[in-house]
Order: structure tokens, then sequence, then C-alpha cells
């Protein structure tokens, strides 16, 4: 069996893992602990193939592992049962807050565009900016340094959008993130341009 065959067939066992730990995690009562180890095994068992076939592109496909890695740790409180219940008991003494109304909650609009904001500008940003920033301030050869930028870039992005999307408060938090992308860029530019001068 090819390289590229069990590297698609790793995949796609990964893609099914992260559908039953998404499915239950959407689940009110979760779908029990044997769902929730299968998704777990699925996705272990899919990141087998990349481990072991891919020869010189070893470091990229680590980088491709790495949102994978990051967002299931996020998310892993979320998809066990008991801090899942527990976090949805104050949801239960307000049952008529569950109720859809054609008319959106106050504020409601207003996150919603904030979470948009942070999904397209503020986690691109700060993630082009750690990616910038490590290329000019990590030791080592060139090559190094764009393989790791391509690390840092997609575990940033990763982490920044789970963590702006899941906020409370999207219009502070992507606030906070366009702060730190300038914060990082500008430190960056300084960088190179005194490298240059």
């Amino acid at each position: 069996m090819s390289n590229l065959l069990l590297q698609t067939l790793g995949v796609l066992a990964q893609a099914a893992g992260l559908l039953v730990l998404f499915l239950h995690w959407r689940a009110r009562r979760g779908l029990g602990g044997g769902a929730l180890a299968a998704g777990w095994a699925l996705v272990l068992a899919g990141a087998a193939p990349w481990f072991a076939h891919a020869a010189p592109e070893r470091a990229l496909a680590l980088a491709a592992l790495a949102p994978m890695a990051l967002g299931l740790l996020l998310l892993a409180p979320d998809a066990w049962p008991r801090v899942a219940a527990r976090a949805a008991k104050p949801a239960r003494a307000e049952p008529a807050a569950e109720l859809d109304t054609e008319a959106p909650a106050p504020g409601r609009v207003s996150r919603n565009i904030a979470r948009w904001i942070a999904g397209v500008v503020a986690a691109p940003a700060l993630a082009l900016a750690a990616a910038a920033a490590s290329q000019a301030f990590a030791p080592g050869a060139v090559a190094d340094r764009i393989v790791l930028s391509v690390l840092v870039a997609i575990a940033m992005w990763t982490a920044a959008a789970l963590w702006l999307l899941s906020s409370a408060r999207p219009w502070r938090a992507s606030l906070t993130a366009l702060i730190l992308a300038v914060a990082i860029g500008g430190a960056t530019i300084v960088k190179v341009a005194g490298g240059l001068a």
C-alpha cells in the first residue's frame, strides 16, 4: 500500500473521529463513553500514517497535525460528559431561554458580527504576525525557520480562532487579538529593518 493511500486513509479516519467528537459535544447528554473513546481512537489511529510515512516532509506533516492537536486539547473538556453536564445545569434552570424566537436576542447580532471579524480578520492577522516573528527571531537556517513559521502559523491560527469564537465577549477578544498582532508585527518590522540597516 502506497504512502499516499495510507496518508489519505489516515486523514479520513481523523475526519471521522472529529465528526464523532463533534456529535458527542453537540448532543444534550453526550453519546456515551464508547462514542467518546471511539472518536479519540480514530484521531490517534489516523495520525499514525503521517508519523510513519512522512519521509522528508515529516516537519510539514507535523505542522498539519498541530491545529488538530491544539483543537482537540482545547475542546477536550467540552467532550467530557461530567464537565458538559455541569456546564448545562444553568441552562436547565431557565427553560424559557432555550425557546427559539423569530426576533434575535439583544446583543446577539453584535456578538455574531464580532465573531465574524474575529474569524476572518483577527485570528489570521495574529497567526501571520506570529509566523513572521518566528522567521525574524528564531535561530537556525532559513529552511528551518520557514518550516517553523508554517507550524507557528497553523497552530496560532487554530488557537486564536478557538479562543475568539468561543469567547463570551468577542469584541474585547477580537480587539485584544488585533492589538497583539500589531505589536508582534511592529516588533518584527523593527527587527528586520535593523538587520537590513
